[in-house]
């Protein structure tokens, strides 16, 4: 089966969900908490049964690894890695930065990576080898070179040790950086590191489904994604750094001090 036929299967699955996402926004929705500071709601469900379904369907012998549901034992070399809301908290409080992550990869290796941002219509995708886009055109990270300059964006964890991690990461980053965001999705914030809307971006607290997408396109933008011992990010990594990869190094150092 040809990579590209994996990508427009992966594409049409995420604008699927993003449709259903888009058009509940703004019911009123059911929110549990599957842990301390993790919300689910219906929506994540009904997006992630949408993928799941167009994704089976297509690819039956398919291994599929979601954040809503257990994982099956493993079958095939090839696992789709789904987060269909990526945002949740955001969603649940209206907040209008969200997105659909799907990839695909193979021995655990990421070949198709897709993050959609339905409200912005915004779809970011990558195929291993061939460049990284955006609605199309062909992305390249900044050639920002010096932290001074750089915007970096990171993410808070629910564990309270990891945030505290977090907040004394930000102590050292402030004074050699030009600014900081926090944006409330993993799988859509480096995908702006792969546009050359900002030069880096962390998360001390992943899960396989945040990144597995996100790091295939920043890295087929020009870009590098490593874990925080600068080993390249693997899918079982809870902690990744991407960048444009010219302020890598020493963002890695002052994140990791």
């Amino acid at each position: 089966m040809p990579d590209d036929e994996f990508l427009q299967t992966a594409i049409e699955a995420a604008r699927a969900a993003g449709q259903i996402i888009r058009e509940q926004l703004h019911q009123a929705h059911r929110v549990r908490h599957k842990g301390p500071r993790d919300l689910v709601t219906e929506v994540d469900v009904m997006a992630e049964s949408s993928i799941v379904r167009i994704l089976s369907t297509r690819f039956p012998e398919h291994d599929v690894l979601t954040e809503e549901t257990a994982a099956p034992p493993r079958r095939s070399r090839y696992r789709w890695v789904i987060d269909p809301l990526d945002g949740t908290t955001n969603y649940a409080h209206g907040y209008p930065i969200f997105s659909t992550s799907i990839a695909l990869t193979l021995d655990d290796e990421s070949i198709v990576g897709v993050v959609y941002d339905p409200l912005h219509e915004r779809l970011f995708h990558a195929q291993r080898g061939d460049g990284a886009y955006l609605n199309g055109e062909r992305l390249h990270v900044s050639a920002v070179d010096q932290l001074g300059e750089a915007l970096i964006g990171l993410d808070w964890s629910s564990d309270l040790e990891t945030r505290a991690t977090v907040v004394a990461a930000i102590g050292r980053l402030a004074g050699h950086v030009a600014t900081m965001r926090v944006a409330g999705s993993a799988a859509l914030v480096p995908c702006y590191v792969a546009a050359g809307w900002c030069e880096g971006y962390f998360h001390l607290g992943l899960k396989p489904w945040d990144a597995a997408a996100a790091v295939l396109i920043v890295s087929e933008a020009g870009g590098r994604a490593t874990s925080l011992d600068g080993r390249r990010w693997r899918l079982d990594d809870p902690d990744c750094l991407v960048s444009n990869g010219l302020i890598h190094e020493p963002l890695r150092e002052l994140i990791r001090l």
